[in-house]
């Protein structure tokens, strides 16, 4: 199946985010919810809903994603989403594009992508962000259902992410290029500097074109301070060479690092 969802941001007169431009097709569906009472509370706040039980072979998906200038999007999603057991040669994908005008900002926090046995998936993410624009961008994957049994049982996931600061010349500065290939049958992934014995991973970019270099590290310092009394975790944080903050995490539970990346989201 190949599944669209495309949705943009308007400014109102009363100076709160709207949505302009929404289209998605099945399982797509976007809900707008109550704005917050804090800081976001003129952003728009919605939440990304599907109605399939999962990815299935031969599914292409495809997000567009565009904040208008000094818009607000705070965008969460329903439920875990499962890429479900392929047969041999067949695959998923999921393509990702997000687009930030000058001084908007977005908050995007999927929850957890969950590798059924056999299964085999591929997702892109390109993000273009233009001047004083900010960005949080949360991704967690589990490698299996742990208590079916099915560590690593997945036959392939990849996922490549880049960041892009759009100048005014026209010419783009890249700013985060990530890159995950996991193929069990071929690397062992339970090996050191690897997963190791843990069954999650997690990542959290947090991208401000408008901070200095010393906000940014008085930020990361009380990231430190509260990720040291984490348990059951390794956690490691660390500013980006240019703009931001990346935050790593591997873990024994998809929700103990959405409670974590919550709660860092809030010194951004």
């Amino acid at each position: 199946m190949n599944s669209k969802l495309k949705l943009s941001t308007k400014l109102a007169q009363n100076g709160k985010t709207q949505l302009a431009e929404y289209f998605a097709t099945p399982p797509f569906k976007v809900m707008v919810l109550p704005h917050y009472s804090d800081i976001w509370q003129l952003g728009l706040n919605a939440m990304q809903m599907s109605s399939s039980p999962g990815v299935l072979a031969g599914d292409l998906l495809d997000i567009q994603i565009s904040l208008a200038k000094s818009t607000a999007l705070s965008l969460h999603t329903q439920a875990f989403t499962r890429v479900q057991a392929m047969n041999e040669n067949e695959s998923a994908e999921q393509i990702t594009q997000i687009n930030l005008a000058e001084g908007s900002r977005l908050f995007y926090l999927p929850h957890p992508l969950v590798l059924h046995k056999d299964a085999a998936f591929k997702q892109k993410t390109l993000i273009e962000m233009q001047p004083n624009s900010e960005l949080i961008y949360g991704e967690i994957i589990a490698i299996g259902r742990v208590l079916n049994d099915e560590r690593f049982a997945f036959r392939q996931f990849s996922s490549h992410l880049k960041i892009y600061a759009l100048q005014n010349n026209g010419q783009k500065r890249p700013l985060v290029s990530d890159c995950i290939q996991w193929r069990p049958s071929s690397t062992n992934l339970t090996a050191l500097s690897q997963m190791e014995n843990y069954s999650h991973q997690g990542s959290l970019i947090y991208l401000n074109l408008g901070k200095s270099a010393v906000e940014l590290k008085a930020i990361l310092q009380t990231i430190h301070t509260h990720i040291t009394e984490e348990k059951n975790m390794l956690v490691g944080a660390s500013l980006l060479n240019s703009g931001g903050i990346m935050v790593r995490v591997l873990g024994h539970r998809a929700e103990q690092i959405q409670v974590l990346f919550q709660n860092l989201a809030k010194f951004f």
